[in-house]
């Protein structure tokens, strides 16, 4: 019944970060695909250095250049990504996915920098909250890079 009620308010609340979730998995996602708390997550190969997981909706890509060991500890905090989907609905876009990616690309960019500082990649939003509602949800402790 809860992953009924999960997949049904993820594509009404969040119907349009689903619908970009939807065409991303089927299109690039390979290897074994499998379910993780209703959602659906699947590995990919990022062409980009620098672009590792993505999520939208209820739809999670795993970079599949990370040893199998190393994506189950990813997992928690994707999910969160979801979590915050249902959270935000049509505002998780603008609110969510674009902060996520530009702190994503500004990090990979800065990398040797942020890590002689001691930053970490969750220590800013919105990572940080998706790591805390991955953990909170799942119970699954979430990698903290």
């Amino acid at each position: 019944m809860r992953c009924l009620l999960y997949t049904l308010a993820q594509w009404t609340w969040g119907l349009p970060q689903n619908l970009a979730g939807a065409a991303l998995w089927l299109c690039l996602g390979a290897g074994p695909r499998r379910r993780y708390h209703g959602a659906l997550a699947a590995r990919w190969r990022p062409r980009l250095a620098g672009h590792g997981c993505l999520t939208l909706g209820m739809f999670i890509l795993l970079d599949g250049t990370q040893p199998p060991g190393e994506l189950d500890r990813l997992l928690p905090h994707e999910y969160g990504h979801t979590v915050q989907s249902l959270l935000y609905g049509p505002l998780f876009l603008p609110a969510v996915a674009l902060p996520s990616v530009l702190w994503a690309a500004r990090y990979s960019r800065r990398h040797r920098r942020y890590a002689a500082r001691g930053v970490r990649y969750t220590a800013r939003y919105p990572e940080q909250q998706a790591n805390r509602l991955g953990l909170r949800v799942t119970g699954d402790e979430p990698i903290n890079w």
